[in-house]
């Protein structure tokens, strides 16, 4: 027994079936991301840099400023402050995945 929309025209209800299918038919794939801890000197000071890349392109870049205090980049973009290295690292995937 199917669903029924009462309320859906056939067009509807075809372009439904249409994205329900498209949907399927897409993969996921698993993306390595590699995190690689580089010191950086700026402005005079030293700074513990984690740098984001898949492959061999830099995505992004997670300045430490202290214990709790993480500042995220993606590019030139500042993300923002974060408490966690995890939190930033998310912040930095999550915008680059809109803006790829």
């Amino acid at each position: 027994m199917g669903f029924s929309f009462p309320f859906y025209t056939q067009q509807d209800k075809n372009m439904i079936k249409y994205f329900s299918e498209v949907r399927s038919v897409t993969k996921k794939k698993d993306i390595e991301v590699k995190v690689e801890e580089v010191k950086k000197d700026i402005k005079g000071k030293n700074y513990t840099v984690n740098q984001l890349s898949i492959g061999k392109k830099v995505i992004g870049e997670i300045l430490t400023m202290g214990e709790k205090n993480y500042e995220a980049f993606l590019g030139k973009e500042d993300l923002g402050a974060y408490k966690s290295l995890d939190l930033a690292v998310e912040a930095v995937l999550l915008q680059h995945n809109l803006h790829d």
